[in-house]
């Protein structure tokens, strides 16, 4: 069980309060989380002690070495994933577009790239880059409009299937995605699987080994870590792969994959991230956000004026959601929302292919509110009170 005061004593944003006094309901969180002090102090504390390139014969250097052997394997415990298979990069986007063009000398006309309808497009343009760039054929998973769930059985691969990407789970709906589909369908033809995990990453375990992903990308400061970007892959597939680099870069081990100097004060920060969560325990958390998803879905349905998309009950989901109020655009509920100190997002939020399947994409979108485990039910309540005025 969460000690909600305990948490958020720990996060300096959330004392920030609104014109009115009452404080600030951060329900942007798929967009970004709040960091608390020890992030902030474990980056701060690098740049004042430990500052060096890696990679030297001193103590600063040797530090900084220690830090990323360290971090990588914290990483590789949250993902299930490989401590020697994990690569740092400054944001998802960056990483996945590293791959795409590692895998262009892999590809050809013949073959057929897997997308999703449900995917931000991090998980898409790369792939659909990759594709035009090599002439292969890009393959969609549907997305349901009715539950925002993807309808598996139009998952379809044959022997020139060569890659199979898929969301853990939706930045725009909050669908939450089984990957054994994916990953069976990808075994059966010789198939690689690359899984977005960053919006999955603060809400649920990620069991990349145990599901046997190829791939797994995830981006800290979607759990409450600074901006940065974490793959995660078989270190065996990252070496059979020829990344673009830099000569005197090295040629064997994930910092082949890495180009120019990593963002070691980010990396720290990370860590400490990763040292938070496993405090809070993801168990915890996930049983908290039940009680808010809950709690949220039950007054939703007291608005007839307002239309959520997405999975309509607790289970499968993330305690994302996203909204249209009936005579507002997405943009004027987000305005009116922050002169109460409610911040949410508004728009596509890069989730292009869910938007256009939901005939969202032309008028502006959805409104995205998100909670994490640092909300409670008075923030749920603040939220639900300001759409009910919205009437």
């Amino acid at each position: 069980m969460i000690d909600l005061d305990d948490v958020r004593s720990r996060f300096p944003a959330l004392r920030a309060t609104a014109p009115d006094g009452s404080p600030v309901v951060h329900a942007d969180a798929p967009g970004g989380t709040q960091v608390p002090e020890q992030v902030i102090t474990a980056m701060s504390d690098y740049l004042r002690s430990n500052n060096a390139n890696a990679h030297g014969e001193f103590p600063t250097a040797q530090a900084t070495d220690a830090l990323c052997e360290r971090v990588r394997a914290q990483a590789a415990s949250f993902v299930d994933g490989w401590a020697d298979g994990i690569v740092f990069g400054p944001n998802m986007t960056t990483l996945t577009l590293h791959v795409a063009d590692a895998l262009a000398g892999e590809i050809t006309s013949a073959d057929r790239i897997v997308c999703t309808r449900l995917d931000h497009d991090a998980n898409v343009a790369p792939w659909l880059h990759l594709a035009a760039r090599t002439g292969a054929t890009v393959d969609w998973v549907d997305l349901d409009p009715a539950d925002g769930t993807l309808a598996v059985d139009t998952l379809r691969v044959d022997a020139s299937t060569k890659l199979i990407a898929f969301p853990a789970a939706s930045n725009a709906l909050g669908t939450v995605v089984d990957p054994a589909p994916f990953v069976a369908a990808a075994a059966a033809v010789g198939a690689r699987t690359y899984m977005d995990a960053v919006h999955a990453a603060p809400h649920v375990p990620l069991t990349q080994r145990t599901t046997g992903v190829d791939m797994v990308v995830c981006s800290p400061y979607k759990f409450f870590g600074p901006h940065a970007g974490i793959l995660s892959a078989d270190p065996a597939l990252l070496a059979s792969l020829t990344p673009r680099k830099v000569r005197p870069s090295p040629d064997t081990g994930p910092e082949r994959w890495q180009n120019g100097t990593a963002a070691f004060e980010s990396i720290a920060g990370v860590g400490a991230a990763l040292d938070y969560v496993a405090t809070i325990g993801l168990q915890a958390i996930a049983e908290h956000e039940r009680d808010l998803t809950a709690r949220f879905l039950d007054g939703l349905g007291a608005l007839d004026h307002v239309r959520l998309f997405g999975v309509p009950a607790v289970d499968h989901r993330t305690p994302t959601f996203a909204i249209v109020v009936d005579g507002l655009t997405p943009a004027d509920v987000a305005r009116r929302l922050a002169r109460d100190g409610i911040y949410v997002w508004a728009g596509h939020y890069y989730a292009i292919e869910p938007m256009r399947r939901l005939g969202l994409l032309t008028d502006g979108g959805a409104v995205r509110i998100g909670f994490v485990h640092y909300h409670g039910s008075d923030d749920v309540d603040r939220v639900l009170d300001a759409l009910e005025r919205l009437a």
